[in-house]
C-alpha cells in the first residue's frame, strides 16, 4: 500500500532551519503555507509523474516526466567484420535490452493551486516548458535535438479516501550561538484525476495526492 508523501513538507522545514544559520546574529518569527499535488500515471508501456508545489514567500515551481515505449531485445547487426560485436549486437544468450520510444520532460512555472476547505476537489494550472526525445538504446540514438514546446499545463483532481491531518515541531541549537524552534501542521488527501500538458500529455493519474501545509519559526541567533 502507497503512503502518502511529504517530501514537500521536508524541503520546506529544511530552508527554514538553514537559511538564518547563514544570515548571522538574529531574532526572527516567520510563518508560511504551502499547496502540494503529486500523481503518476503508468501503463505497460509508458509511465509519468508531475509534481506541483505553490508556497507563500518561495513562489511556484514543478517538474513533469512522461516515457512512452519499450524495453525490446537488441538483435545483432552481423555486419561487423570478422563476427566481432559492434556496440548495439549483443551474443546469443545474453539478453541484452534497450529503450526505444520517446521521453517527454519538462518544468513549469506561474503555478496555481486551488483546493476546496477538505480537500474534496483541486486544480493547478500554470506554463510549462516540454522537451520531447526519441530514444533507440539498440541503435545508440539518445534523443539528439529535442522538440521544445512552451504550453499551458492544467491538472483536475478529486479526493477519495480519508483527509489525513499531521502535524510535528523541530529544533536545531548551538548552546550560546544559536536556537531554532520550528512548528508545521497540515492535512492531505489521496486523489484521482487527469493532467493535459500541451500536445505531448494527456493522461489519467493512478495515483495521486493533494496536500496543504502551514509552518512557524522562532530564531534567535
Amino acid at each position: 500500500m502507497r503512503r502518502f508523501a511529504v517530501l514537500p513538507m521536508a524541503g520546506l522545514l529544511v530552508l527554514v532551519v538553514a537559511a538564518p544559520v547563514a544570515a548571522g546574529p538574529n531574532v526572527s518569527n516567520t510563518s508560511g503555507s504551502g499547496e502540494f499535488v503529486y500523481g503518476e500515471w503508468y501503463g505497460e508501456a509508458s509511465f509519468g509523474y508531475v509534481s506541483l508545489a505553490e508556497e507563500s514567500g518561495y513562489g511556484s515551481w514543478g517538474e513533469i516526466f512522461q516515457q512512452t515505449g519499450d524495453w525490446v531485445l537488441c538483435e545483432p547487426a552481423g555486419d561487423e567484420p570478422d563476427g566481432e560485436l559492434g556496440p548495439t549486437d549483443t551474443e546469443p544468450g545474453e539478453g541484452i535490452q534497450g529503450f526505444v520510444g520517446t521521453v517527454t520532460w519538462g518544468y513549469a512555472y506561474d503555478v496555481q493551486i486551488d483546493f476546496s476547505r477538505r480537500l474534496e476537489t483541486g486544480t493547478a494550472s500554470g506554463q510549462v516548458q516540454l522537451y520531447t526525445e526519441t530514444i533507440d538504446e539498440c541503435a545508440g540514438i539518445y534523443g539528439g535535438d529535442p522538440v521544445f514546446e512552451s504550453t499551458t499545463l492544467d491538472v483536475a483532481l478529486t479526493g477519495v479516501g480519508r483527509l489525513v491531518s499531521f502535524r510535528g515541531t523541530g529544533s536545531y541549537q548551538v548552546p550560546s550561538e544559536f536556537n531554532g524552534h520550528q512548528n508545521y501542521r497540515g492535512k492531505e488527501r489521496q486523489a484521482s484525476g487527469s493532467i493535459v500538458a500541451g500536445s505531448a500529455i494527456d493522461a489519467t493519474f493512478d495515483w495521486a495526492y493533494m496536500s496543504q501545509l502551514t509552518w512557524s519559526e522562532h530564531i534567535n541567533g
